[in-house]
């Protein structure tokens, strides 16, 4: 169906950061910032600085021997050569390396992506979906992240050890900005102040929550930041939205006050302005439930109700990312128990899903163009692009030929796509997790 040989703008994007990864990389200044210790990385080891990285890039799922020879392979059909080593290797290696390596690869591609993509915007914003999760960590860790108890008959003492995950998301590009993992006892709204701290906002992006972020200090701190912003209420907490849901009306402007409560803490943060204008809004679901809305967005004239629900709607592609976080890179499936290695697959993981976004979104363009003459308007499949990228990776990064790994890249994923069926809609089920076992890896 789509011819895979993209646009040359669309092509150099992708090229240019890979090109740009592949660079950093070999920077020994780079290298310095993310290894422990001056001597790590030293000698001439199968897994050198950039050879981990990349090994760590494949996703790996399988026990470690397996991946390695699975490693080994791609980089003898690529026309490279290296000798295969014993897992040991691969444990002694990764205790060298920061975590926090591939949180800055991953701004890289992100920042690239912004600098030269066409990034897509709503009414000129960026639309930023915050939300958090729970991430069943091994058990191990359980000193470093708590506990939670569970009455469903865990036979290990109904507790499982689990973490508070905090991401931000760009969803109309699929680019994760930022992820964290914090102890379980945790709040979201605490991982998010330091999210804040860390991402570079503006006043062109609007962030998105849902219902348990909504509080007065962060309608003034976000306001402080000069960024919009849109909170789904609950109304049994609120006074003004109880009573604008009373009232009948669709939108209300309305200034809010700091409340006294929160003057100490707001000082801290450097809040200064002690009122704020913001706007209700009521929307109708298509169950016929009714929300309240409440906006930084207040010009009535040029953002209607109509679109502050679409914009609402705009947030639930973060929903999609944790299930592609959990169930297509299986991020609860760690290839180590120490903190080091767990918090190596939680950025690496991001790292590749921002990669393969920024890969597919040429291709996905494509196929929107070409929906005119078919039933359904077609997207590259997502656990496909993820797949092959564990393959080109090697390409890219180990045996250079990179040039040749996009072009295969870009075939193979172009080849199996699949429908968009607007407007279908399914009961959302909570099923039971599937527990990994560290002992027990797939073949």
């Amino acid at each position: 169906m789509y011819n895979s040989t993209l646009s040359g703008s669309s092509n150099a994007v992708f090229c240019h950061i890979v090109k740009c990864l592949n660079l950093k990389m070999a920077d020994s200044i780079f290298i310095n910032l993310y290894k422990v210790g001056d001597k790590s990385f030293t000698r001439n080891r199968f897994f050198t600085f950039k050879v981990l990285l990349v090994f760590l890039m494949t996703n790996l799922q399988k026990s470690i021997q397996r991946e390695i020879s699975l490693f080994v392979d791609a980089i003898e059909l690529d026309g490279g050569s290296i000798p295969e080593v014993g897992k040991s290797a691969f444990c002694k290696a990764r205790k060298n390396l920061k975590p926090t390596v591939f949180k800055a690869l991953s701004n890289e591609v992100v920042n690239e992506f912004y600098k030269l993509g066409d990034a897509d915007l709503w009414h000129g914003y960026r639309i930023i979906g915050v939300d958090g999760s729970r991430i069943v960590m091994p058990k191990a860790l359980s000193s470093r992240f708590g506990v939670v108890v569970s009455s469903e008959g865990n036979k290990d003492n109904n507790a499982t050890c689990m973490a508070q995950a905090l991401t931000m998301y760009d969803t109309l590009n699929n680019i994760t900005l930022y992820g964290s993992l914090g102890n379980i006892a945790e709040s979201e709204t605490s991982l998010l102040y330091k999210a804040l701290a860390d991402v570079s906002l503006n006043k062109n992006d609007i962030l998105v929550f849902d219902r348990n972020f909504a509080s007065h200090l962060l309608f003034f701190y976000l306001q402080k930041l000069g960024v919009q912003f849109c909170f789904r209420m609950k109304s049994g907490w609120w006074n003004i939205v109880k009573g604008f849901n009373d009232s009948g009306k669709e939108s209300q402007v309305l200034v809010l006050e700091m409340r006294s409560m929160d003057r100490k803490e707001a000082i801290a943060l450097g809040i200064t302005e002690t009122t704020i204008k913001c706007r209700l809004t009521r929307v109708e679901l298509d169950g016929g439930e009714i929300e309240i809305l409440l906006t930084s967005l207040t010009d009535e004239q040029n953002i209607s109700v109509a679109d502050t629900k679409e914009l609402y709607g705009k947030r639930w592609p973060i929903e999609d990312s944790y299930k592609t976080f959990k169930n297509k890179v299986c991020i609860e499936n760690f290839s180590g128990k120490t903190e080091n290695a767990v918090m190596q697959d939680f950025y690496v993981k991001i790292f590749i899903m921002n990669l393969t976004a920024v890969a597919i979104r040429p291709i996905n363009a494509a196929l929107s163009k070409e929906a005119v003459k078919i039933k359904y308007p077609h997207q590259v499949n997502l656990i496909e692009a993820l797949a092959t990228m564990k393959r080109a990776v090697v390409s890219f990064f180990v045996t250079g030929k990179i040039s040749k790994g996009i072009k295969r890249f870009f075939e193979r994923v172009s080849k199996i796509t699949e429908p968009i069926r607007k407007g279908r809609k399914f009961k959302r089920k909570h099923k039971a997790r599937k527990k990994y076992y560290m002992t027990q890896k797939p073949v």
